[in-house]
């Protein structure tokens, strides 16, 4: 009898501490974004380095982890937002909640950044452009927004308007507010054209160092 229970809470302890360390790294990666090591993911769990190296190879699993719910959540906020019946009502809707969605959860701001997550950022576009675009094309079609408005501009506002959490004022989100108050008020249409055009979705990876892959130190 003792031998047949000792093995089951073994087992009991491995998946309290697997459980210990996503919790953790779920934290962490919130807090302090993509830059945090094993070692700080061990320590905030309250497991040795040892134990997480048995659950875990590297970070990578965990961040893959954490940045796959995150991605699932930027669509379903943007599907949610193509539905609203009133197309600028759904523009703003997806631009709030995809900016605190971007400014709660580092991670997912630091997918954004030079170096970080240029493959998760390549998922993340592959699966917003088509809503986004019909997002975008609703509002158009409604003469809500500049005619020559693409998706590429949504995705480098809410880069710019991300980077105003980290802006050391009182009132961080009367900041952010206020930005993205500026924002809807430059969509709106205007005689006035807009100069040069957005980006592509190459030309933004293009930009990120190691576009194709986490950084080094990232594997840590």
């Amino acid at each position: 009898m003792t031998t047949s229970a000792h093995p089951r809470q073994l087992r009991a302890d491995a998946a309290r501490n697997r459980r210990a360390l996503m919790d953790a790294a779920e934290r962490l990666f919130a807090a302090r974004g993509l830059c945090v090591t094993l070692d700080d993911i061990a320590a905030e769990a309250g497991v040795n380095v040892a134990t997480a190296y048995r659950h875990f190879a590297n970070k990578h699993e965990l961040i893959a982890a954490s940045l796959r719910q995150k991605i699932d959540q930027a669509v379903l906020i943007a599907e949610e937002a193509a539905g609203t019946e009133d197309p600028w009502e759904g523009l703003i809707q997806f631009l709030e909640r995809t900016l605190a969605l971007m400014t709660e959860n580092r991670a997912l701001h630091d997918v954004f950044l030079p170096g970080q997550g240029g493959d998760w950022l390549e998922r993340l576009e592959e699966r917003m452009q088509p809503v986004v675009s019909h997002l975008l094309l609703r509002a158009r079609e409604a003469g809500e927004v500049r005619s020559e408005l693409e998706p590429g501009d949504l995705g480098v506002a809410l880069q710019m308007l991300a980077t105003v959490g980290d802006v050391p004022v009182a009132e961080p989100p009367a900041l952010l507010r206020r930005y993205l108050e500026l924002l809807l008020a430059g969509m709106r249409p205007s005689d006035t054209p807009l100069p040069g055009s957005a980006p592509s979705p190459s030309e933004v990876l293009a930009a990120m160092p190691e576009a194709r892959n986490l950084s080094p130190r990232l594997r840590r």
